[in-house]
């Protein structure tokens, strides 16, 4: 048995509680980080505004077949962006784009194609 000076063995054990350390600092972040979130669908809508319900930040649209995901089928939708709702009339004819997430659908890009009709003078 080889005896080590007190100095080159509290050294080494210096040595090595600070690389346990400086692992335990780099490994432990990494192995919390949560994994990237799946990206979400999105599919493009066409239809017609039904009715806007700003209040419930909802519009229900009367929306063209979206082949492979839905058929043309009527259907309220959330919007997250309040301002486009206050937008739309029913009647006018819109463009957006599902989203399909983990928390949920809702409609975002809203663009008004074409103003709905005015009724006419009596």
């Amino acid at each position: 048995m080889r005896l080590e000076p007190r100095d080159t063995r509290n050294h080494r054990q210096t040595r090595t509680a600070l690389l346990i350390l400086v692992a335990a600092f780099v490994l432990i972040p990494a192995a919390c980080k949560k994994p990237p979130a799946p990206q979400a669908k999105r599919y493009h809508l066409t239809g017609t505004v039904i009715s806007v319900d700003v209040a419930h930040a909802s519009a229900n649209i009367d929306g063209q077949e979206i082949p492979g995901f839905m058929a043309a089928m009527t259907m309220p939708y959330q919007v997250r962006d309040v301002s486009a709702l206050e937008k739309l009339s029913p009647g006018d004819q819109i463009k957006a784009e599902i989203v399909m997430a983990t928390d949920g659908a809702y409609l975002e890009n809203i663009a008004r194609v074409q103003k709905a009709a005015s009724p006419a003078p009596q």
